[in-house]
C-alpha cells in the first residue's frame, strides 16, 4: 500500500453548532458514517485521453501512464492512471444535461458554486460546537489497487476518522477528518482519501498572532 499527502489552506465551510456539545462529545462520533448511503458511480470508465490531458499540463513521463505494453511489462492490468486522478478527474451526474437549469444562476452563492463539483457522498455532520469559520486542511489517499485504463469508480462513504481538538494562532476548535472510499467496476477497493479541515471559533483579530 502507498500513500501521498499534499496540504492546503483553502476554505471550507463554518458555521452552526451546539453550545451543550463538546468535541470529546463529537469524537464519540468517530466511525459513523456521514455519506447519508450515497453512492456515487462515475460517469465515464477511464480512457487513453483522459489520462494523457491529465499528464501532459505537468509533463508527467511516467510510461505506465502513456504505453498499455509498457504497464503490462511492469506487471500492470493495462495503462495506470497516475495516483491523483483516482479523486480529481472522474465526474458524477454529469456536469450538465439537456433540460437541467444552468449550473450558473445570478443569484447562486457560495454554498451553491461548492457543490457543483462534488467528488464525494456528503449528508450532514456528527454533533459539534458552534463554531464560525473553517478552512481545509490536508487530504491523505490510501492505495490498494492501480486503476488502469477501462476502469469505472464507485465512491461511498464520509465516515469521521479522527477528531482532534486544538488551540491555534486564528482560533478555537478541532481538526477533524472524513473518509471516502474508491472501488471498481469489480467491487476491489482501490483507495481511501482521508480529507482534513479545521474547524474553528475565530479569534478577535487583536489576537490573531502573525
Amino acid at each position: 500500500m502507498a500513500r501521498s499527502k499534499e496540504g492546503a489552506a483553502t476554505p471550507a465551510q463554518g458555521g452552526g453548532g451546539d453550545s451543550e456539545i463538546t468535541w470529546e462529545d463529537t469524537a464519540k462520533h468517530i466511525g459513523e458514517d456521514y455519506s447519508g448511503g450515497i453512492i456515487m458511480v462515475a460517469d465515464e470508465r477511464v480512457d487513453k485521453v483522459m489520462i494523457s490531458r491529465y499528464c501532459e499540463p505537468a509533463e508527467i513521463g511516467n510510461l505506465t501512464y502513456w504505453d498499455e505494453e509498457a504497464a503490462r511489462m511492469a506487471g500492470y492490468r493495462s495503462q495506470v492512471v497516475p495516483w491523483a486522478m483516482v479523486k480529481e478527474v472522474p465526474t458524477y451526474s454529469g456536469n450538465w444535461r439537456p433540460g437541467q437549469p444552468t449550473r450558473f444562476p445570478l443569484d447562486a452563492d457560495v454554498d451553491y458554486q461548492s457543490q457543483l463539483a462534488a467528488r464525494s457522498p456528503s449528508s450532514g455532520e456528527p454533533p459539534m460546537p458552534p463554531t464560525n469559520a473553517g478552512f481545509f486542511t490536508d487530504m491523505t489517499i490510501e492505495f490498494f489497487e492501480p486503476v488502469c485504463l477501462g476502469d469505472r469508480l464507485t465512491t461511498m462513504g464520509r465516515v469521521l476518522s479522527h477528531v482532534t481538538p486544538k488551540e491555534t494562532r486564528v482560533g478555537v476548535g478541532a481538526f477533524l477528518g472524513y473518509t471516502t472510499s474508491y472501488f471498481n467496476q469489480d467491487g476491489q477497493l482501490v483507495a481511501k482519501a482521508t480529507q482534513g479541515n479545521y474547524r474553528f471559533v475565530r479569534k478577535d483579530e487583536k489576537d490573531i498572532v502573525r
